[in-house]
């Protein structure tokens, strides 16, 4: 299985600055899908919207942080090959004002 990151992800890290390991847990969760895959690790639902693009999001657990999935991180990512995913973005749930501005920077990224 492989895991890549969109060249965006540098600034989706920038933006969560002021939380403690964003970084440490993004690089959390990508061991533990690599190891449980897309059907067995907890909190992936398919994300609707993009037509034949297979579109995922995830909740990541904030690592030095005392709060569970729901206050953590949303991750998005998209299914390149059978074994080949994308992460497309990485954010802290509420950065975005609404549902379709998160869309609109799927949809720029994923072009």
């Amino acid at each position: 299985m492989e895991i890549i990151r969109h060249q965006d992800i540098e600034k989706d890290f920038k933006a969560l600055k002021r939380f403690s390991a964003p970084r440490e847990s993004l690089e959390s969760w990508e061991r533990l899908f690599c190891l449980k895959g897309i059907q067995e690790t907890p909190g992936i639902k398919q994300y609707p919207g993009f037509g034949n693009v297979k579109i995922y999001k995830a909740r990541v657990i904030p690592l030095k942080e005392n709060c569970g999935k729901s206050d953590g991180y949303r991750l998005i990512f998209q299914v390149c090959e059978s074994e080949k995913y994308k992460i497309i973005l990485f954010l802290r749930h509420g950065i975005y004002r609404n549902e379709q501005e998160l869309v609109n920077i799927i949809k720029s990224r994923i072009i």
